[in-house]
C-alpha cells in the first residue's frame, strides 16, 4: 500500500519539476529588414515572443550587437503591441531591456539601429541558440544600391530582385538555427 503511494509523490514531484524546467518563454519568428547605404549599415526587426504560461512573465532580454555599443545609433526599440517604446540600457557591445508577456500571450518587439558601413557587415543571429530552440521562421531582406558589389554572404539568398536603383535580396528559414551569424562582405 505504501508504494504505489510512494511511486505517485514521486511521479508528481518529477513532473512538476520537469515543468518548472520548460522555458515558459519562447522566441518563435523574427522578420528582419538590412538596409547597405552609402554610410550606413542598418537594422529593422520584428522579434515574436511567446508566453506559453498562464502567469503573466516580465521578460528580460539581451541583445547583442557585432560591435560595441558606442559605434552604434539610432537605437529603437517598441513594443509593437502597446505601440509603447521600450527603455533599455547600454551595455559593452548589446543592450538589455524588459516586456511583459500575458499568460498564452504573444508580444512582437521592434529594434531599430544603425552602423558604419563596414567591408565586413555583420548581424549576430547565432544568439538564437540561446532559447534552445530553432526559430519556427525568419524572414530576412537586404535593400542595396544596384552599384554595391557584394563579395560574399554568410547565407546565401533565396533569391534577388532589381527594382529601379536598388536591389533586394530575400530569405526565409523554417525551423531555423543559426550555425553562423549574418554577414555580407562588400568591395569597399
Amino acid at each position: 500500500m505504501r508504494k504505489p503511494i510512494l511511486w505517485f509523490v514521486l511521479l508528481i514531484g518529477c513532473y512538476s519539476l520537469n515543468l518548472r524546467a520548460q522555458k515558459p518563454v519562447s522566441f518563435f519568428e523574427e522578420h528582419i529588414d538590412f538596409a547597405l547605404e552609402s554610410e550606413y549599415f542598418s537594422i529593422n526587426g520584428i522579434y515574436s515572443f511567446c508566453n506559453t504560461s498562464g502567469t503573466e512573465i516580465n521578460q528580460t532580454i539581451i541583445f547583442p550587437f557585432a560591435d560595441k555599443t558606442t559605434t552604434i545609433d539610432s537605437i529603437r526599440i517598441v513594443n509593437l503591441n502597446s505601440g509603447k517604446t521600450i527603455k533599455f540600457q547600454r551595455l559593452e557591445s548589446s543592450v538589455l531591456f524588459n516586456f511583459t508577456l500575458s499568460p498564452k500571450d504573444t508580444v512582437d518587439v521592434n529594434i531599430f539601429y544603425r552602423q558604419k558601413i563596414s567591408v565586413v557587415n555583420k548581424y549576430i543571429i547565432t544568439s538564437t541558440q540561446t532559447w534552445g530552440k530553432p526559430l519556427e521562421k525568419a524572414v530576412y531582406t537586404l535593400t542595396t544600391e544596384k552599384t554595391l558589389k557584394i563579395k560574399s554572404f554568410s547565407y546565401p539568398p533565396d533569391s534577388v530582385e532589381a527594382i529601379k536603383d536598388k536591389r533586394i535580396y530575400f530569405w526565409e528559414k523554417q525551423q531555423f538555427m543559426p550555425t553562423s551569424d549574418f554577414e555580407i562582405t562588400i568591395d569597399k
